[in-house]
């Protein structure tokens, strides 16, 4: 089965997307048996990233 996923998580004193944050929720889906299959931004118009975007798949059908 895959899945995409929106991550916008921002940090409390930065504009940009909390990168650890980030870094935490793929650890936690790889544990819970997620595969990341990819990473995507998506941007405003000015080019600031505002999400990023995971396509992640497990075993189950």
């Amino acid at each position: 089965m895959q899945k995409i996923v929106e991550f916008k998580r921002r940090g409390f004193f930065s504009n940009g997307i909390d990168v650890d944050a980030l870094n935490e929720r793929i650890y936690h889906l790889n544990q819970e048996g997620w595969k990341v299959i990819s990473i995507n931004t998506a941007t405003a118009f000015q080019g600031q990233v505002t999400a990023y975007i995971l396509l992640i798949e497990n075993d189950e059908l």
